[in-house]
């Protein structure tokens, strides 16, 4: 990606594992050649400019993101992978993923569990995970950064607030990363397959775990999708969630309530080691920890981009896009696009508009789970900075290589060395 070799959109390849490795090289060119550009190689039309996006993510009915986009897209695309979900458990549905009018009456199921007031109330809770996961690893003085911290508190933060008990935390991460693993596309038989096992163990537990909050329910979200009903927009009628819709909301929740605030965690160690700048800086003011947030979410999208699904012609920059068409809108470009940010590589602190960018989307499919992986961010930055001093790289250990796939930008692993706060 260095050797200068990416000058036109034709060489540009989501799929090539060099472009996954460096995204922004590749952005920099359809940016300024192909804002809107059909790649033949995904036969996706990408679209990176954040005007565009914008744009397009409040139009839910004209860009939609529920079944016709798994219909045309299907995430598992072997019919024996398939298969495995009628035999052995329940089919992959993510009512959370619905389009209107459905979308918005599962949300507000879940919505009053995730405000930025309900995420405040956790605080004293969410703390208490952070500093206990660094106690147990502050007299070593050097960890591997994801597996030490950035993969266990969202899990464990998560976990509480689904109502999953904190012993089934790695199990969860393991069945997390198999709900994951599609995204990435390309995947062999075998390893759709092994997938879509891992995925089905989840469901069970998630019904075994159903069945034991109909006997004790709790102040949690599966007890709460338990106990609600919903106004179903085909019969018109109201009634309890199926099996088939707590389980899908559930597992997105848990997926999307971990995986990406892992992702962003580990971006933000990583940026602080390439701007030691903005490292000085949060050291000595704290109050930038909030504005350096937004920044790691829009410099280092977790979420690179997603699906959309064309409901109708359409013209885009004069760019015709016929119904029917499949869009990938890559919102780390959006969060790099030049015309919207000044110097958009660089970390500011002092950037006036670091919140507009698009790393949770925007309208009815923005994160549900935004405030709290903003806050669950800020409250572990908050903590680390004022626990650890002379945070550093082992440059031995650190090559910096991200994990494979269109959609995610996430590190493999990151080394760091630390000393003591005085």
């Amino acid at each position: 990606m260095d050797d200068g070799s990416l000058s036109r959109p034709d060489q540009i390849n989501f799929m090539d594992p060099r472009v996954q490795e460096d995204w922004f090289s590749a952005y920099e060119v359809l940016h300024r050649e192909a804002p809107i550009y059909f790649m033949p190689e995904i036969g996706m039309y990408v679209i990176t400019k954040y005007e565009d996006i914008r744009e397009i993510v409040r139009q839910p009915e004209r860009f939609t993101v529920g079944p016709d986009v798994q219909q045309t897209e299907p995430l598992i695309k072997f019919p024996e992978a398939r298969a495995l979900y009628d035999q052995k458990g329940w089919r992959r549905y993510t009512p959370l993923g619905e389009n209107l009018p459905k979308h918005r009456h599962y949300r507000g199921l879940v919505d009053p569990f995730l405000t930025p007031l309900a995420v405040r109330q956790r605080e004293p809770f969410i703390r208490a995970q952070i500093n206990e996961l660094i106690d147990g690893w502050i007299d070593k003085g050097e960890i591997e950064f994801i597996a030490d911290f950035a993969d266990p508190l969202p899990m464990l933060v998560i976990a509480e607030v689904l109502g999953f008990p904190r012993m089934d935390l790695p199990a969860l991460k393991r069945w997390s990363a198999a709900w994951v693993l599609p995204f990435s596309r390309g995947l062999t038989l075998e390893q759709e397959m092994k997938a879509v096992s891992e995925h089905i163990e989840l469901q069970n537990y998630i019904f075994e775990t159903m069945k034991e909050k109909r006997r004790n329910p709790k102040d949690d979200i599966i007890s709460h999708l338990l106990r609600a009903e919903i106004d179903d927009v085909e019969t018109g009628e109201t009634r309890p969630l199926t099996d088939v819709e707590i389980i899908g909301v559930t597992d997105h929740l848990l997926i999307g309530g971990n995986e990406t605030t892992t992702f962003a965690l580990s971006n933000g160690l990583w940026l602080l080691f390439r701007f030691p700048d903005v490292y000085q800086r949060l050291t000595a003011d704290r109050s930038k920890v909030r504005q350096f947030v937004e920044e790691v979410l829009r410099v280092e999208s977790p979420t690179q981009g997603l699906y959309r699904y064309v409901t109708e012609d359409v013209e885009i920059r004069g760019c015709k896009i016929p119904k029917g068409s499949m869009l990938s809108l890559r919102y780390g470009a959006a969060n790099r696009d030049a015309d919207q940010y000044r110097c958009p590589h660089m970390v500011d602190l002092d950037r006036t508009n670091a919140g507009t960018h698009l790393a949770f989307s925007l309208g009815e499919h923005h994160c549900p789970g935004a405030s709290l992986s903003r806050f669950e961010q800020y409250c572990a930055w908050d903590i680390l900075l004022a626990r650890l001093a002379n945070i550093r790289p082992v440059e031995a250990k650190n090559d910096y290589r991200h994990l494979h796939g269109i959609w995610m930008r996430a590190l493999e692993a990151i080394h760091m060395r630390f000393d003591k706060a005085a």
